[in-house]
């Protein structure tokens, strides 16, 4: 067929070229749809789990080949020695000898006064003699040269007097002392106490204990009256 037309041939050649462009389109579309078919789709969320995965199989691994530590166990009680030797106890101690509640050679406890009892009122200047009924509470014998002598307090005028006498262990004896009770008026108190041969003090403490009231006493020093005489008491 003759294309005579000039217009005709332009028409042809136009739809030739579009055909070739429409050609040339679909080629590139099914190229690309092809491309995308064959790239597979890789997801994030895999990627972070396929490497978690990874480094737990790696911390397992690590774990497997580290040798264990040893743990001491504990000890619940702890190991005593046994003692080899029997335990000893502390005692009670006692009192020396010669101390008031001891008990040894020298010891006394006061029994009662057997004249001028705590509290009795002299007049200023009074002479008189104070008797105690005294136990021997030690293993020895009081000898006549033993004595009672003033510890402290008031001495009254007195001073150190021997018994005169023997008292056994167990026994009991009268003990005297002449005394003066002070000018002043007032209450007065001396503590008196047994002494050896070789002057060393034991026993309890034995009490004077007076009040002084009153005009002075005509009595004459050194001439008391109603002295009783020291006697051995079993």
């Amino acid at each position: 067929m003759e294309i005579k037309d000039t217009r005709t041939w332009y028409i042809v050649l136009g739809v030739a070229a579009l055909a070739v462009v429409g050609g040339i389109f679909t080629l590139s579309a099914w190229a690309s749809a092809a491309r995308a078919a064959a790239t597979p789709t890789i997801s994030v969320d895999a990627i972070y789990t396929s490497a978690f995965e990874t480094f737990s199989a790696q911390q397992a691994t690590e774990l497997a080949l580290t040798p264990p530590t040893a743990t001491a166990s504990p000890t619940l009680f702890p190991t005593l020695p046994i003692p080899t030797q029997p335990l000893a106890f502390p005692t009670a101690a006692t009192n020396p000898a010669g101390t008031p509640g001891a008990t040894g050679c020298d010891n006394s406890i006061y029994v009662k006064d057997v004249t001028i009892p705590d509290g009795t009122t002299m007049t200023p200047g009074q002479v008189f003699v104070k008797t105690w009924l005294v136990q021997n509470s030690g293993t020895c014998t009081w000898s006549a040269d033993y004595k009672i002598a003033f510890g402290f307090g008031e001495p009254m005028g007195g001073g150190a007097n021997p018994i005169g006498k023997t008292v056994g262990p167990g026994l009991q004896g009268e003990i005297s002392v002449s005394l003066t009770a002070p000018t002043k008026a007032g209450d007065y108190t001396g503590n008196w106490r047994m002494q050896n041969s070789t002057g060393s003090f034991f026993g309890t403490y034995l009490t004077v204990v007076i009040k002084v009231s009153g005009p002075a006493s005509t009595a004459t020093p050194g001439s008391p009256t109603d002295t009783p005489e020291p006697t051995e008491t079993p």
